[in-house]
């Protein structure tokens, strides 16, 4: 049971807002940043075009 339905929404809309700006930097990195990262040039597109409610 949600004890405060007001804070699981704060909670869950605080979440999908920091997926969306970390995919929006994701998709801003250049190649050499991203390698370093250990991260494909196609993941990061892949990831950073996903909707930000989507995990």
């Amino acid at each position: 049971m949600i004890r405060n339905p007001l804070r699981a929404w704060a909670q869950a809309w605080r979440r999908q807002a920091l997926r969306h700006r970390t995919r929006r930097h994701l998709s801003r990195l250049d190649e050499r940043l991203l390698k370093d990262a250990g991260i494909s040039p196609a993941q990061a597109r892949r990831e950073a075009g996903k909707p930000f409610w989507r995990r």
